[in-house]
């Protein structure tokens, strides 16, 4: 399920400009308080909290904050954000303008390399030049910065920390109780409950990011026949974005959905649209696991402490799928030889929408999604080049286009 049922009625392009008028308004505010960096208490901030990416990013932005103010020792702050209803932490707001700390990755782009105008937007907003830092920051720590990206690193530099890792996301006592509630009930149905993600939505449009990977139904109720009778008793608990579409296509192995489980949220808990939280929850609960190419599952696998074996789709589509290590692996696994890039080019789009959706979607993709989102994609240019200079920086990138 999405992180918020109104994502559903939004487009791509209005949520990333509602994301950026947000960070733009919190700039304003803190300049009104002119406390720009004015103490002497270490103190490390993320400003993009909350706003940069969903649930899943959030966790691993989250945790990545949470481990460099640890080996540092400096105070947090960070906007409100749904974990702190889900999971009860209590970080104060932003109170200060710090200098923005960008993410860089030795591994391939970030979205700062493959969209160059933000870092001069953030640097405007923050008022002072930006410095970078990569996952060599886990280690010494950071103070006195504002963290900028998503921080999905490999997470064997996150394996040192894996008990501070999953304590920083367990669910709050009244939600945990609701959510055993339904664990129970999941658990009754066999002896082994292999849980299955499958991510559609923005994967289908969003087709130029390096990540983003719809793989057909058929090749997991393939990867099902051939597991299913491996195991003890199975159960499939399903969970999707798209669930009423992609449900009936797994009618052989009756599958349990969250819709079948007796989960009433706190009352308090009922008005912040967090049920995409009990598939999260009973994916970190399964004993098999197949995830899409998703922060969301793989971040619910990291927390899984009873998971036997992990699957997830791979760019080899004569392989189709491989077993992974949460713990040993990229969150994510982009398009590219060895240097992991953040958006295809046309034709390798062209090429992984005839393999995974056939001529029809070939058609579809290149005739209706590419050109929204190229078009989705320099209006966010567009966007930040004119916060950032005007008209003139906007002609200026529409000259370099052409």
């Amino acid at each position: 399920m999405d992180q918020d049922s109104k994502y559903s009625k939004r487009s791509e392009t209005d949520r990333v400009f509602r994301a950026l008028d947000s960070l733009g308004q919190t700039a304003e505010t803190l300049v009104a308080a002119d406390t720009l960096s004015t103490s002497e208490q270490s103190l490390l901030t993320m400003s993009s909290l909350g706003k940069l990416g969903r649930f899943g990013n959030q966790l691993f932005q989250y945790a990545f904050l949470r481990i460099c103010a640890l080996r540092s020792g400096a105070q947090i702050e960070c906007p409100s954000w749904i974990g702190q209803s889900l999971f009860g932490h209590t970080e104060p707001p932003i109170s200060q303008r710090l200098t923005p700390a960008i993410e860089q990755s030795n591994q391939g782009e970030t979205l700062f390399d493959a969209f160059p105008e933000f870092i001069p937007y953030i640097e405007k907003m923050a008022g002072a030049p930006s410095v970078r830092v990569g996952v060599e920051a886990l280690e010494p720590g950071l103070i006195n910065v504002d963290l900028w990206g998503f921080f999905q690193v490999h997470t064997r530099f996150l394996q040192p920390h894996q008990i501070f890792f999953r304590s920083l996301f367990q669910p709050v006592p009244d939600l945990r109780d609701a959510l055993e509630v339904g664990l129970a009930q999941l658990r009754s149905q066999g002896k082994t409950i292999i849980g299955l993600h499958i991510r559609r939505g923005d994967f289908v449009r969003l087709p130029l990011a390096g990540f983003t990977l719809v793989v057909p139904l058929e090749w997991w109720c393939d990867w099902l026949d051939r597991t299913w009778h491996q195991l003890d008793q199975p159960v499939l608990f399903l969970c999707s974005d798209e669930l009423e579409r992609v449900l009936p296509a797994f009618a052989k192995f009756k599958p349990i959905t969250c819709n079948d489980l007796s989960i009433a949220f706190p009352e308090r808990l009922q008005a912040i649209n967090a049920d995409f939280y009990i598939d999260f929850f009973m994916l970190s609960q399964c004993d098999v696991v197949g995830i899409s190419n998703s922060i969301f599952s793989f971040a619910a696998c990291l927390l899984n402490e009873r998971g036997q074996q992990f699957f997830r789709p791979c760019w080899d589509f004569s392989i189709k799928f491989v077993q992974f290590d949460p713990w040993n692996s990229l969150p994510l696994l982009y398009m590219g030889d060895g240097q992991p890039k953040i958006l295809k080019h046309i034709n390798e789009v062209a090429a992984v929408a005839l393999a995974t959706q056939g001529p029809i979607g070939l058609l579809r993709c290149l005739c209706i999604q590419v050109p929204i989102s190229l078009t989705r994609q320099w209006l966010v240019r567009a966007y930040l080049s004119y916060q950032v200079s005007g008209w003139r920086s906007v002609f200026m990138l529409l000259n370099d286009r052409r």
